[in-house]
């Protein structure tokens, strides 16, 4: 849920409860007045036909009520309300009266005053309407109010949150923040560029790290490998050769580390500026004819159904991929299993039979996570397919059905 929802919603709440509240306070309190301004009324005209006794003149009122009656009788007064039917309308009105006990001229005269009103259920009609209404009213301006100044209020904010997804630790620009004039939004953005100027700094020396690792790796390695060879055209008994050998499996499995953590390093730095209209059908075309005789000695045939495509992009960078996912493709297929590549102008898709993951698929496109039945390869492949995926602003994806595993690479990122 947005925020300026939850908060229209917290508004909303509120102002019901309010009003509600307030409403029937009203109720109440109006109730009152009125039944006390009545009950004001009918003493004054208690008050008037009192004098109009003493002064000996006839009362004859559809609402008042005077007998004579003897001494003895409670002198105070009973203030209430009550129905009588009205014949015109068919109908019980509500009325007031107000019945007292008054001495006059020694005499004893019982005084009963009436006076209608509008019944209360027409009065709690008419306050519930007129709240119903101005309820609406207060609560339809309050949201359009809140949510315009929150728009307002909550763009600066909106405009970074934005800013951020579109940044990258890679990219060699520095993270520009939109001001605002809000203290908060304003440390907000003093944390955030501090956040990320020191992930920036942390990861170019993650990366000079590694590309230096790298370089420096090279050159004991190739004397290694160049003494290793000298070793094995000596004369050596089998124990001895089967040492050398081993070295020799050791060291490439290095090299291919090697060669692979600096290949990462390099597309993190994004130096291949070199992507191009490639044919890409006839890259692909061609990787998999190079490869024929490996597919044929592990007795797989593999489906084609290749479009004639092509797309921007690094030669060398998608020779790599193509590379990695077929030799990926191989190596964790059976004997004899399903394999198969479809490309046409939106993706290209690697299918092969397979055992399910040892391991959670969102750790599949991890450095150095691999098949532990596998040991073949350095563990990098599909790291690098990953990266070379977002080089180009593409995306991978992987799905495990019935049996087979699915690489999708699509050439656009949404």
């Amino acid at each position: 849920m947005k925020l300026i929802v939850k908060t229209s919603l917290h508004y909303l709440w509120l102002s019901l409860s309010i009003l509600l509240v307030t409403g029937v306070i009203f109720y109440l309190v109006l109730r009152n007045n009125i039944s006390h301004e009545i009950r004001e009324q009918l003493e004054l005209q208690v008050d008037m036909v009192s004098k109009e006794i003493k002064k000996g003149h006839k009362l004859i009122f559809p609402l008042i009520e005077v007998k004579q009656v003897t001494a003895g009788h409670s002198t105070s007064s009973i203030f209430r309300d009550t129905l009588i039917y009205d014949h015109l309308q068919k109908e019980y009105e509500g009325y007031y009266y107000l019945s007292q006990i008054k001495v006059i001229d020694n005499k004893h005269y019982y005084i009963k005053v009436m006076t209608t009103y509008i019944g209360w259920n027409a009065y709690l009609k008419t306050i519930t309407l007129i709240f119903l209404g101005l309820t609406f009213l207060l609560v339809s301006a309050g949201i359009v109010v809140n949510y315009f100044i929150s728009k307002r209020i909550w763009r600066p904010f909106l405009n970074n949150l934005t800013i951020l997804k579109e940044h990258s630790i890679q990219a060699k620009s520095n993270l520009l923040l939109q001001r605002s004039d809000i203290d908060e939004f304003e440390q907000l953005n003093v944390v955030l560029h501090e956040y990320a100027d020191r992930n920036r700094k942390e990861y170019v020396g993650l990366q000079e790290f590694t590309e230096n690792a790298s370089h420096e790796l090279q050159t004991p390695i190739s004397i290694i490998r160049a003494r290793l060879e000298s070793m094995s055209q000596m004369p050596l008994n089998n124990d001895v050769a089967n040492y050398v050998n081993d070295a020799k499996q050791a060291l490439e499995r290095l090299s291919k580390v090697n060669k692979g953590l600096l290949l990462l390093a390099k597309l993190t730095h994004d130096n291949f500026p070199d992507q191009q209209m490639l044919p890409v059908s006839a890259v692909l075309t061609g990787q998999v004819i190079q490869l024929e005789e490996l597919f044929e000695s592990r007795g797989l045939k593999l489906h084609q159904d290749i479009q004639k495509t092509a797309i921007k992009a690094s030669p060398h960078l998608f020779d790599i991929l193509i590379s990695n996912l077929l030799s990926n493709m191989v190596r964790h297929t059976n004997r004899g299993g399903f394999v198969a590549v479809k490309l046409d102008s939106d993706k290209l898709l690697f299918t092969n039979e397979g055992y399910p993951l040892p391991f959670p698929e969102k750790e599949l496109f991890s450095r150095f996570k691999k098949n532990h039945n596998s040991s073949a390869g350095a563990g990098l492949g599909l790291s690098i397919i990953n990266q070379i995926c977002l080089v180009h602003k593409w995306r991978i994806t992987h799905q495990y059905k019935e049996g087979r595993h699915n690489f999708t690479v699509w050439f656009s990122y949404s």
